[in-house]
């Protein structure tokens, strides 16, 4: 706990939560305004520019919390054409392409959703990187779901109006981060501009489909009664994840700067850092979670139960993504989770209802994760799972 404190995780770990609970909210209020059925389809189409954003974004996020944390900086061009002027561009091929596949789904809407939410992510880069850990996490996790439950709340044109309060919510970002005194240090003209990341960015569209792809392919397969209620499971079970992004967001500068400095006991020490942080709360929140099974609804309980398993094995790897994309290695995070989206799909093929999608979700997950845990101790000998503390 000592440790938590002076790596001044407490905070965040209180701001986590509260994101957490107003996302949850969110949802279950935006399940109740809508029903089930409805709200399903709607987290179906939300579903799917969640995972646009990262195509739109060439991986602009991560690499901007790179560039701007590894002691060096970028310039203002750099910024533009990693938030705007890139995003835009893929977005309007995009809406272009898209409708030749699927003509039925809203795509304007979709991708101007997806490049809303790619920029709250990298003005949370940019926060971050100006000594903001809070609020930055706060608009890039809750920003997108609050947009969005304010959307409904004023019409049924829920993507469209969600752009709007998403585009509110990153003019204030903005205004920020131009009042801070110290946004010289690491925005400026003589920094380089920052190339696109071919690894992070499939890092990024990855990591976004795999959050998604139960649901997804999830709501062609089960009905959208069943998937809405799994929607809710999920949600719930994640909470017990919530600690692994806040470790993450709190250990990104120490990883960075000791792979910058070339220091690899600092970098272990970086990686055991995030484990402590993320492995005691979640572990709380699992065994709290288990105590909630008994008075879950009839054939509710396995679904949950599984999904539980899956969440706490993410607390066990806390470390692997953060290493990996802060350290060069973004192409190990990009097989990682290019194996856990294929394990995935080739499970699909035996789903028949809810609890068999959490089984195949669960089994992709972790065995992606357990690859890449694998490949970061062959590659740099630092064991970023939650067993390093026990050395």
């Amino acid at each position: 706990m000592s440790t938590l404190i002076s790596a001044k995780a407490t905070l965040p770990m209180a701001a986590r939560a509260a994101i957490v609970a107003v996302n949850f909210g969110v949802m279950i209020w935006l399940a109740y305004w809508l029903g089930f059925d409805a709200f399903g389809s709607l987290a179906v189409v939300w579903g799917i520019a969640l995972v646009a954003a990262p195509v739109v974004s060439l991986g602009g996020p991560l690499l901007l919390l790179r560039a701007l944390t590894d002691g060096g900086g970028v310039s203002p061009a750099g910024l533009l054409l990693h938030m705007v002027t890139l995003p835009a561009a893929v977005a309007v091929i995009g809406v272009l392409i898209c409708p030749l596949f699927l003509p039925l789904l809203p795509w304007v809407s979709i991708f101007g959703a997806a490049f809303a939410i790619n920029l709250l992510t990298c003005l949370a880069s940019l926060m971050r990187a100006l000594g903001s850990v809070n609020m930055s996490m706060v608009l890039r996790d809750c920003g997108p779901q609050v947009g969005l439950g304010l959307a409904a709340l004023m019409t049924d044109q829920y993507l469209s109006f969600a752009v709007v309060w998403l585009g509110g919510f990153a003019i204030v970002a903005i205004i920020w981060a131009w009042q801070r005194p110290h946004r010289g240090e690491i925005i400026d003209a003589s920094y380089p501009i920052p190339g696109v990341s071919p690894s992070l960015w499939g890092t990024s569209v990855l990591g976004v489909g795999l959050s998604q792809v139960d649901i997804i392919v999830g709501g062609a397969i089960l009905s959208p009664a069943q998937i809405g209620t799994y929607v809710v499971l999920r949600r719930v079970a994640n909470l017990v994840a919530l600690p692994v992004s806040v470790a993450t967001w709190v250990s990104a500068n120490a990883v960075s700067k000791s792979y910058a400095a070339r220091d690899p006991a600092g970098l272990r020490a970086a990686s055991k850092l995030g484990n402590r942080i993320a492995l005691f709360p979640g572990f709380a929140l699992f065994l709290l979670g288990v105590m909630v099974l008994p008075f879950l609804p009839t054939r509710a309980p396995a679904v949950f139960a599984a999904l539980l398993g899956g969440a706490v094995l993410q607390v066990v790897f806390a470390s692997g993504f953060t290493v990996a994309t802060l350290c060069g290695m973004a192409h190990l995070s990009a097989i990682s989770r290019a194996v856990s989206l294929l394990a995935y799909l080739g499970l699909a093929a035996f789903v028949a209802g809810p609890f068999e999608n959490a089984l195949a979700y669960v089994g992709a997950i972790t065995c992606g994760s357990a690859l890449l845990w694998w490949m970061i101790w062959q590659r740099v000998g630092v064991d970023t799972s939650a067993f390093a503390l026990g050395r």
